[in-house]
């Protein structure tokens, strides 16, 4: 059992959020799915992204709620929450794991040692392959594991079951992978604060 922030896109804490939290409550984990756009949700990704950008205190928001949170949180999101949760994972060396759903950026920097699991499409607007090469080069520089899963097809938002580029069946895996990559990097955690070592 893990316990997990998970952020929501830049369209605000839609449904598939909340459902894609509840499957995650049911593999055993603990998770925090809060509501940092205070409300507002968008069907249309310009609208989405035009309030993002109108409100730059949101990072800083979400940095506080992950700071009411332990060390060891596993911070998760979806494209821009997973922009958020890496960005807080490089400061927060004690966090289990980093969740990137539809998102991955080259590390700001040395990465501190934090397990890290991509998924994504093969062709996605948002993200460039290099920058997932990058951060995979980082994070195993460190001596931490990394995971990128990758989606046939092009899209952005696959675990949006209500979105365009809904996919059942890729939703499904990714939460799999999630609770069996959460599973091996609680062991690794372990290991690494045993008494003695």
């Amino acid at each position: 059992m893990a316990r997990i922030l998970l952020l929501h896109s830049a369209l605000g804490l839609r449904p598939a959020v909340l459902d894609f939290a509840t499957r995650l409550v049911d593999l055993g984990h603990e998770v925090d799915a809060p509501d940092y756009y205070e409300g507002h949700v968008f069907d249309d990704e310009a609208l989405g992204i035009a309030h993002r950008d109108a409100h730059p205190e949101y990072f800083e928001h979400v940095r506080g709620l992950a700071d009411d949170l332990p060390p060891d949180t596993v911070l998760a999101g979806f494209s821009l929450g997973a922009w958020f949760a890496q960005r807080l994972a490089a400061k927060r060396p004690r966090a289990r794991a980093v969740i990137l759903l539809h998102s991955a950026a080259p590390a700001r920097g040395a990465w501190p040692g934090v397990p890290v699991q991509v998924h994504r499409h093969a062709v996605d607007p948002w993200i460039a392959p290099s920058d997932v090469i990058a951060l995979g080069s980082a994070v195993t520089a460190s001596g931490a594991p990394f995971e990128d899963h990758v989606t046939p097809g092009s899209g952005h938002l696959f675990t949006d079951l209500d979105g365009p580029d809904a996919d059942q069946a890729a939703t499904s895996a990714a939460l799999d992978r999630i609770d069996d990559f959460l599973t091996a990097a609680t062991g690794l955690r372990a290991l690494a604060v045993r008494p003695g070592h």
